[in-house]
C-alpha cells in the first residue's frame, strides 16, 4: 500500500496551502484567511465593531490582528503553544493598531478569563484540535456575555482532507483509505525523495514529529459529534450554519444530504448565540 500511496501522489494535485515558508509567511497567510472571514461572515454580522473578541486557536497571530483591524475595540488570542503566543506577539508588534490586544498561553477547555468578559468568540482551524471539545465549548459559552457570539470553523475529520496530511499525502480521504503504518510508510519515502541530501536520522526525525501530529493533535471531530456537544450546551443557540464543500462549488448539493454531508463537507461554519442563563 505504501507504494499506491506513493504513486497516487503523482495522480493527484498537491493542495495549494500557503506560508509554510516561515513563520512569518505563515502569520501574513493567517492576516489574508482572517480578512477573508471577516468580510464574508464576522462584519455581516456585527460581531467585530467596537467589540471585546476572544480568538482561541490563534496560531501565529494573523487571524487575530485581521480580527482587530476589522473594528474591535479589544482583542485577545489564546493558543496552547508557548511559541505561536510569542509569534503572534511579535507579528501584532510589528503592525500600526487601532485597538487593545494581547495574547495568552491558554488550554481551551480552561481559559483564563472571567464569566461573560467577551462580546465575541472566534476558534478557526481549532475545534478539530481541541484535546476536550466539549469542556472548550463549555468555557468559550462561559466566557461569552449573554447575547454575545460564538463563531466556529472548522474541517470535520470525515472531510477528503481530515486527515492533516496533505502536505505530503495528496489523496482525498487517505486517513479513511489507508492505514496510520501505511500513511507512515509512504510519508516516509515522500521526505526521502524531497530531501536526498539528508542525513537518515533526520528523516526520522522529521516523520516521528509528523505522525506525532498525526496521533495526538486530531480529536475525530465529526459533524454528528460536533452537533450532539452543541445539544449538551442550552446557552448556546445556532443562528447560522454553513457546510462548505471541500473544493468544488457543485458539491454544494452533497453537502446538503445528511447520509454524505460527512464526505464531502470541507469546513463547517456556525455561528452560536450565547443565551441569558
Amino acid at each position: 500500500m505504501v507504494w499506491l500511496i506513493v504513486l497516487l501522489n503523482r495522480v493527484f494535485r498537491r493542495p495549494k496551502v500557503e506560508g509554510r515558508e516561515s513563520a512569518e509567511a505563515y502569520s501574513e497567510w493567517e492576516y489574508r484567511w482572517g480578512n477573508s472571514l471577516v468580510r464574508e461572515y464576522l462584519e455581516p454580522a456585527g460581531d467585530l465593531k467596537c467589540k471585546k473578541v476572544l480568538d482561541i486557536g490563534c496560531g501565529l497571530g494573523g487571524k487575530t490582528v485581521a480580527y482587530g483591524e476589522a473594528g474591535a475595540a479589544e482583542i485577545f488570542g489564546a493558543d496552547l503553544s508557548i511559541e505561536h503566543v510569542k509569534a503572534s506577539h511579535n507579528f501584532a508588534a510589528g503592525r500600526e493598531r487601532s485597538f487593545e490586544w494581547g495574547f495568552v498561553a491558554a488550554d481551551a477547555a480552561l481559559l483564563p478569563w472571567a464569566t461573560g468578559m467577551f462580546d465575541t468568540v472566534v476558534a478557526n482551524d481549532a475545534m478539530e484540535h481541541f484535546a476536550e471539545p466539549e469542556a472548550a465549548v463549555r468555557e468559550m459559552a462561559r466566557v461569552t456575555k449573554a447575547g454575545g457570539a460564538v463563531w466556529l470553523f472548522f474541517t470535520p475529520h470525515y472531510s477528503p482532507f481530515g486527515s492533516h496530511l496533505y502536505d505530503y499525502v495528496y489523496t482525498p480521504w487517505c486517513h479513511l483509505l489507508f492505514r496510520r503504518n501505511h500513511l507512515g510508510g509512504a510519508i516516509h519515502e515522500i521526505l526521502r525523495s524531497r530531501n536526498r541530501e539528508a542525513p537518515a536520522d533526520e528523516i526520522e526525525k522529521k516523520l516521528e514529529g509528523i505522525m506525532r501530529s498525526y496521533d495526538t493533535e486530531l480529536n475525530h471531530m465529526s459533524i454528528r459529534r460536533f452537533h450532539r456537544i452543541l445539544r449538551e450546551r442550552p446557552e448556546l443557540e445556532i443562528i447560522y450554519v454553513e457546510y462548505k464543500p471541500a473544493k468544488f462549488s457543485f458539491l454544494k448539493l452533497l453537502t446538503r444530504l445528511p447520509l454524505v454531508r460527512e464526505l464531502f463537507t470541507g469546513t463547517v461554519i456556525c455561528r452560536l448565540k450565547r443565551v441569558a442563563d
